[in-house]
């Protein structure tokens, strides 16, 4: 990896460990990648360790020139037991360990090496630790809790958040631990891609992309859209738009978002669009949008938000991402969570003149032109790394506590 020449010292040894690399992961295919390839430009030597799932190989080239290596799993996907993975982790010299995600068995692998090397690793909970996240599926999660996760949590010398409302949870959840506060970025496309010319009569576009999953709000969307078409008289406006739904199922949640699209008589205005994980052809699906909707319960970040303002699309989301930005710099709705809220600002926004609409998108796109580009956050991941093992004084961006112990080399 490249790194930058002169320094100081020789290259630091980081291993990273995430139970899926591939599109199975959502969001964090992406956030992962470039935070690691961007962290790796800093003096940072980087390779991955990772559960060998059904898209792992096809998706591997993506993470080059990182070295990856892939696990298979034994017994359920969902737990993630992996011996090959604990026995490489077992066998490093790396001299950091990076967790990404909560509840299966790498956090075990982690704790093991940590307790026995008593060298240092942080954990990235991606919003796993969200009042939300943690009632879904939460008698299994207690039970994960008190077996291993929480020793886990309890013992990393940092956590990584990605928003100041992430680093609330993750106190609120009881942790005490210091915490590293590094926003995700996005991968800016300098020229978008030129928009295909609609016919005159042709409907608007409303997009949600991200996975289909009961967190996501999909319901509360579906409904506010029934309801927008039921109160309106006449031809109405909502009429003259069209939603489409893009992104992978999740748990055969698309099932059940498709029968309440087909129970509210609603197959002629919301369809949907199938899987986009190419770079491109997602923001050519970004572009073809005039307003992105993502109704969420909890977001830690919610990456797709950004990538749609990158291609300069206002936006609608809720308080339960931390998106307060569309509001401060008018380029969208940040609302409160539920149909009611989503249905009185769908209202709004499919009312707003087109030009409105694409000023709002293009001041999206200047917002993360200047706040989300990745090398801020790789720069800050790379210092907190040298941090743990006393190379540097400890970073801002790290909230310290001073009841937690922390592990050294």
């Amino acid at each position: 990896m490249q790194n930058v020449p002169k320094h100081p010292f020789p290259p630091l040894l980081v291993t990273h460990i995430s139970g899926c690399i591939s599109r199975e992961a959502g969001g964090l295919f992406q956030s992962v990648r470039h935070l690691t390839q961007e962290a790796a430009r800093h003096n940072i030597d980087i390779n991955m360790l990772t559960l060998l799932d059904r898209y792992t190989m096809e998706d591997l080239p993506q993470w080059s020139p990182m070295e990856v290596y892939a696990y298979p799993v034994v017994g359920p996907q969902r737990f993630g037991w992996s011996p090959g993975l604990s026995r490489h982790l077992e066998s490093s010299n790396t001299e950091i360990v990076h967790l990404h995600g909560l509840w299966q068995y790498p956090t075990v692998a982690v704790l093991r090496w940590a307790r026995r090397t008593r060298r240092p690793y942080l954990i990235s909970p991606h919003g796993m630790l969200e009042p939300w996240a943690l009632k879904y599926s939460r008698y299994r999660k207690a039970i994960v809790a008190w077996l291993f996760q929480n020793a886990c949590l309890r013992e990393a010398n940092c956590l990584r958040a990605t928003a100041a409302s992430e680093v609330e949870s993750i106190r609120l959840a009881g942790f005490r631990n210091p915490v590293a506060l590094i926003p995700n970025g996005v991968p800016f496309p300098e020229v978008l891609p030129v928009r295909p010319p609609r016919a005159q009569n042709a409907r608007k576009r409303a997009l949600f992309v991200s996975r289909i999953h009961p967190k996501k709000g999909l319901l509360n969307l579906v409904a506010a859209w029934a309801r927008l078409l039921k109160t309106e008289a006449g031809p109405g406006i909502a009429r003259d738009w069209e939603l489409v739904l893009v992104g992978p199922d999740e748990g055969a949640h698309l099932a059940q978002v498709m029968a309440a699209v087909k129970a509210s008589g609603l197959e002629q205005h919301v369809s949907y669009g199938g899987e986009i994980w190419d770079e491109a052809a997602k923001n050519q699906c970004y572009t073809s949008a005039d307003l992105f909707v993502l109704p969420s319960y909890s977001e830690n970040f919610g990456l797709v938000i950004a990538e749609a303002m990158s291609c300069a699309v206002p936006v609608i989301t809720t308080h339960g991402t931390p998106w307060e930005d569309l509001e401060t710099f008018r380029c969208g709705w940040w609302i409160e969570i539920g149909e009611e809220p989503l249905f009185h600002a769908l209202k709004k926004a499919l009312a707003t003149p087109p030009e409105i609409l694409r000023e709002m998108g293009l001041r999206g796109r200047k917002l993360i032109e200047d706040k989300y580009s990745w090398k801020g956050p790789g720069r800050q991941m790379a210092d907190v790394y040298e941090w743990l093992v006393g190379r540097q004084s400890r970073p801002a961006c790290v909230i310290e506590s001073t009841s937690i112990p922390r592990r050294t080399v």
